[in-house]
């Protein structure tokens, strides 16, 4: 098995250490055997199905092999909708473009100015 291993000449505390590392992995063994038997004989007890889970190791080995072929994404995610327009975006946006305007730069105030008045001349006329 998996966890016997020839003896190993060293000090004791090596020796334990390894004997030690050796229990853990054939506990783990045995413990990973009984929960696989359990979950077999539980999905064994399903009234109509049995266990399905051979059949769905080769459906997905089968889904595998085809999906390589047209090199198609098994874990596409489902189309999320857009999210609702923020107006709120758009003006921080905006504000971000006319703090990198090279009028705005040099002359903030006279820039502001102007578009004030151009934005009341459209407004009256």
């Amino acid at each position: 098995k998996q966890w016997y291993q020839r003896r190993v000449r060293g000090n004791k505390k090596e020796k334990l250490k390894l004997r030690r590392e050796q229990w853990k992995e054939k506990m783990n063994t045995l413990k990973n055997e009984r929960d696989a038997k359990k979950a077999q004989q539980r999905r064994e007890k399903t009234r109509i199905t049995g266990d399905l889970q051979p059949l769905s190791a080769e459906l997905t080995s089968i889904l595998s092999g085809i999906m390589a072929d047209k090199k198609i994404n098994l874990n596409m995610k489902p189309f999320k909708p857009q999210k609702p327009y923020n107006p709120l975006m758009s003006n921080v946006d905006q504000f971000r473009s006319v703090l990198q305007n090279m009028q705005f730069m040099k002359d903030p105030l006279a820039t502001v100015k102007k578009h004030v008045l151009l934005a009341n001349s459209l407004n009256n006329g």
